[in-house]
């Protein structure tokens, strides 16, 4: 029996029209921002020391709801 073979696309740009959008969405946008500043604001959360897991399953968390809430932009 030979394994089942998968094949690998390159992910599509946004075309609007004749031109290809290579701007990420707003989704995007707001989870790297979600992402970027729960990384930068941790260490001064009052709540004492956070241990990598605890900061990352955070982080993790706030870009997830950060990005459920946005809208999709058509």
């Amino acid at each position: 029996m030979s394994a089942p073979t998968q094949t690998l696309t390159q992910p599509q740009a946004a075309t609007t029209g004749s031109t290809t959008n290579w701007a990420p969405t707003a989704k995007v946008s707001a989870g790297i921002l979600a992402a970027s500043l729960t990384t930068l604001l941790l260490p001064f959360w009052g709540k004492g020391t956070v241990s990598p897991e605890q900061a990352a399953a955070l982080t993790t968390l706030i870009t997830f709801v950060i990005q459920y809430v946005v809208p999709e932009r058509k």
